[in-house]
């Protein structure tokens, strides 16, 4: 859910205004408006949202990404105390972040195409098993984990895409004292501590070739 605040004032003197406040849902076409599968044709509008003394209003609603059909949004009508419309604009409200201020919220225009919707949380470290050659695959993930089973010596890096930043966390098994050189491909980087049951961590940032460089000095504890 979202939940919208806002407050009214006169344009003069900046006095409180009670007026009212209506929502609806708008943009859902010739298809039931569903939000989490279960149907909203209940009620789409809402004329029953109190406005304090203070001129303050608050109302919670279904996130439009969480609404199909996709491209749904709101209209959010303003009337003064005679029961006209002040004024009417249109939102698009997100589940996350959920909060909006529509007095800092810019309105939207429903002639433009629904803004992208975040982008989903992904699990995108890779546990890399012990082995003597390693391979990293920077197409496919951007962080990486491994316990060192013994010396490593120019393990594969491949893969890597431009500007994604890439972090490798290298750790030293309880024996320690494996050797783990980066192959020629890795710019700048800081030698794995030796130390046993430790971890070594640094991070990079991928140029036009795929190689990397690190963008600052690596941890090791």
């Amino acid at each position: 859910m979202a939940t919208i605040t806002g407050k009214l004032e006169s344009v003069t003197n900046l006095a409180v205004e009670l007026g009212a406040v209506e929502v609806q849902l708008c943009g859902y076409g010739g298809q039931v408006p569903r939000y989490n599968g279960i149907a909203l044709i209940a009620r789409i509008t809402d004329d029953d949202i109190v406005v304090a003394p203070a001129g303050t209003f608050s109302f919670s609603v279904p996130g439009n990404d969480q609404i199909a059909p996709a491209g749904t949004y709101y209209t959010v009508t303003i009337k003064d105390d005679n029961g006209d419309i002040a004024q009417i604009n249109a939102y698009r409200f997100l589940s996350n972040p959920g909060n909006y201020d529509l007095n800092l919220f810019p309105p939207y225009d429903p002639n433009q195409d629904p803004p992208p919707l975040p982008p989903l949380i992904t699990n995108l470290l890779l546990i890399i098993p012990a082995a003597a050659s390693m391979n990293f695959p920077g197409d496919v993930y951007t962080a990486f984990k491994t316990t060192l089973p013994g010396d490593v010596f120019y393990p594969t890096i491949s893969g890597m895409v431009p500007g994604n930043l890439y972090t490798f966390i290298i750790v030293q098994d309880g024996t320690g004292g494996h050797g783990f050189i980066w192959p020629a491909n890795v710019h700048n980087a800081t030698t794995p501590s030796l130390n046993a049951s430790s971890t070594s961590i640094q991070t990079f940032v991928a140029d036009e070739n795929g190689d990397l460089w690190a963008i600052g000095p690596g941890t090791r504890a």
